[in-house]
């Protein structure tokens, strides 16, 4: 199916070749150009549009591709030494606010 183009005028500077704007409007150019007439001109540039790409989704994933993997069970945790040896008291006083 074929598109339709928009095309956009650009204001460029006869000595420089800078372009000066780009107006949707070719009446707007044409005002940009009567500022300065001996210097500028217009060029009529067409907005061409990129590729478009139609994505489908599928409505449900597919189910003939499963994997089944089996895990071993893991063995529980060793539980740890309780230490025999303990911190000493504290000398000092509780503070008191």
């Amino acid at each position: 199916m074929k598109y339709q183009s928009e095309d956009y005028f650009s204001v460029i500077e006869k000595k420089t070749g800078r372009k000066i704007c780009d107006c949707a409007d070719e009446t707007d150019a044409l005002m940009m150009v009567s500022f300065d007439p001996y210097n500028r001109t217009i060029t009529r540039n067409q907005f061409l549009m990129g590729q478009v790409v139609d994505i489908e989704i599928p409505k449900q994933l597919p189910t003939n591709e499963i994997v089944v993997v089996e895990r071993e069970i893991p063995t529980p945790p060793k539980k740890l030494k309780e230490h025999k040896n303990k911190l000493p008291q504290s000398e000092l006083q509780p503070l008191k606010l």
